[in-house]
């Protein structure tokens, strides 16, 4: 159907950004790790092993390991990000979907000197719906943020149960120029964008709204020149209206 492959379409530009700073932040791990074991092979190879360099190759092989899993987490965040399924309605963690948005996104923040703040209540209840589809609606959002933000700033993400207590409420905030009162309504209009804001190019806003309305949910935003610019997304609790 049309809906599947503009999903599809817009996913793929996404894939794409991802991988493209992902190749940057698993080659700095592969870099420390080949170079430990470059220098643990040419210790080696002068004759036995003190116990004092015993100790220090314990830690070398530590920061290996820790750096093995860092890349192992990249690569199987792309995969789940980047596999093609069916939609699959269930209960979602916020906490999981959240965290894997911020694994993905944490290079490209990075290079662009964008700090992410991430506040999440402790007991948020899980809601309904697709984990990759509102996994793209979060990457979305963040890459909205940090194109706004070309100078550096602060991405603040957020979950937290509705005043309703129907919902729980995902934002995502940042500290760019804000958008112009009379592009708020055209926001999530197909290929509209603010261009000096940085806001709305090409499909990623309007899936967002389409992903919102198919999940029974709404995304909001709210946005003053000079102030920063925050999106919300309404999410419905599981077990309510199923």
């Amino acid at each position: 159907s049309d809906q599947a492959r503009i999903l599809h379409q817009d996913k793929m530009m996404s894939l794409g950004k991802l991988a493209a700073s992902m190749v940057h932040e698993i080659n700095n791990p592969l870099s420390g790790i080949l170079n430990y074991l470059r220098l643990m092979i040419r210790t080696l190879s002068r004759g036995p092993l003190a116990e004092d360099r015993r100790e220090k190759f314990l830690g070398y092989l530590n920061l290996m390991e820790n750096e093995t899993k860092r890349c192992s987490q990249i690569v199987s965040s792309l995969l789940t990000f980047s596999r093609i399924s069916s939609p699959s309605f269930g209960q979602v963690q916020v906490h999981d979907l959240l965290n894997r948005c911020i694994i993905l996104s944490r290079h490209k923040l990075e290079l662009q000197n964008i700090r992410p703040v991430s506040e999440i209540e402790p007991h948020i209840p899980q809601v309904a719906g697709d984990f990759n589809q509102l996994q793209q609606c979060v990457i979305n959002l963040i890459f909205n943020a940090i194109d706004a933000m070309p100078d550096g700033g602060t991405l603040r993400l957020t979950g937290h149960l509705d005043n309703t207590k129907d919902y729980v409420t995902i934002t995502v905030n940042d500290t760019g120029p804000g958008i112009p009162e009379k592009n708020l309504p055209h926001i999530f209009e197909p290929f509209f964008t603010t261009s000096q804001e940085g806001y709305g190019v090409g499909l990623g806003l309007s899936t967002v709204y389409g992903i919102m309305e198919r999940h029974k949910g709404a995304v909001k935003v709210e946005s003053q020149p000079g102030q920063g610019t925050t999106f919300k997304l309404q999410v419905p609790i599981y077990g309510m209206n199923q």
